[in-house]
């Protein structure tokens, strides 16, 4: 069986492992990366200009940290074509080890239903994505569960989702260096 092949001027390779699941989140605040022009997208081209470091270190964006070894996290863009309209709704969930009060006060700040939040994901497979950028994300969902027996994990899981007009956009691997 031939290993690579193209579809439509699009290559797939051996190489290109479909690997789930999400490695980084890191989390600003839309109006603050636009109106600082920290980050541009200029037609499907991301460009982020941190003021001296990276989003990071500059305290631009956090890092939203979730259970990566055995939790589940996961990003799903799912865009909808009906009767002449276009929507493309991003969610991403993860699951936050501990009901702790620490991430409860910082979960409870996040549930804002004010706020305009734009997530810079790094998938498992290596991808890099700009989620929420044209109209921003929200917190739909906090879900605290202490578990029932021994066994069960004592957690919060957290939804962010959005409506939007395009897919997630790409971050090349050298925009990627701007934000961590």
């Amino acid at each position: 069986m031939a290993c690579n092949t193209v579809i439509a001027g699009v290559s797939y390779s051996c190489d290109d492992l479909a690997l789930g699941g999400l490695t980084k989140i890191y989390i600003g605040d839309k109006a603050n990366l636009v109106s600082n022009s920290l980050v541009a997208v200029a037609g499907n081209v991301v460009t982020i200009t941190p003021a001296t470091a990276d989003l990071l270190a500059d305290g631009d964006v956090f890092e939203l940290e979730f259970n990566i070894k055995d939790g589940f996290s996961a990003f799903t863009d799912v865009k909808t074509i009906a009767d002449g309209s276009v929507s493309a709704v991003p969610t991403i969930t993860v699951e936050i080890p501990k009901m702790s009060g620490t991430h409860r006060d910082v979960l409870e700040e996040l549930a804002n239903p004010n706020a305009e939040i734009v997530a810079f994901i790094e998938t498992a497979a290596g991808t890099h994505h700009l989620v929420g950028f044209d109209y921003g994300l929200f917190v739909s969902t906090v879900d605290g569960a202490s578990g029932a027996a021994r066994g069960d994990k004592n957690r919060y899981q957290l939804t962010l989702t959005g409506e939007q007009s395009s897919l997630a956009y790409d971050i090349t691997d050298a925009e990627w260096a701007d934000v961590a």
